[in-house]
């Protein structure tokens, strides 16, 4: 990838990072932002290639426990656009400013977000890599479709309950603001 495509994408990324989310500002500290504002001027791209209409993390219409899956993913597609970014600067400035950067994607991850990525992927990849048209795969995927489907089933249900259970409770408090 030259230099300009790696700038481009890393422009991309930072600008969805800052300005993406419509509540990024009630989580972005100062001292993120102004990190983020040094490395955008660093690796500046030209308005037509920043709003080219093709943004690097398209907007999402996941559910809430996709949501946490896919974004535990996309924080390590920015640890790794920025540490490739760490590995190709010279300058002290920019080095500082990818490593704070950096280091808080890497505490949020571990804070709030799946701790399993590396594993997950790792099996998502190894799912979508199953040979679908090989008569052997196909005679032990009828052997084990039972099970996965009772796992399945029970999964969506218990899913279906708590988003019932959730409107159950906002109902009863919209009934209880009513009352008082």
């Amino acid at each position: 990838m030259d230099v300009l495509s790696r700038a481009m994408m890393c422009f991309c990324l930072m600008g969805w990072m800052t300005l993406g989310w419509s509540h990024a500002a009630q989580y972005t500290s100062m001292n993120m932002k102004r990190n983020i504002d040094k490395l955008k001027v660093h690796y500046k791209i030209s308005k037509d290639q920043l709003f080219n209409g093709n943004p690097v993390f398209p907007k999402d219409t996941f559910e809430d426990s996709e949501r946490r899956v896919l974004m535990s993913v996309v924080l390590d597609v920015y640890l790794s656009i920025f540490g490739q970014m760490l590995n190709q600067t010279g300058d002290q400035e920019m080095i500082e400013s990818l490593k704070y950067v950096k280091g808080k994607i890497q505490d949020l991850q571990k804070h709030y977000f799946l701790g399993r990525t590396p594993e997950l992927r790792t099996h998502l990849q190894n799912l979508w890599a199953i040979e679908t048209s090989d008569t052997t795969v196909q005679g032990k995927a009828l052997s084990e479709f039972i099970t996965i489907y009772e796992k399945a089933s029970k999964l969506a249900l218990k899913f279906h309950l708590k988003k019932d259970n959730r409107r159950k409770r906002r109902q009863a408090q919209r009934l209880k603001s009513h009352i008082m």
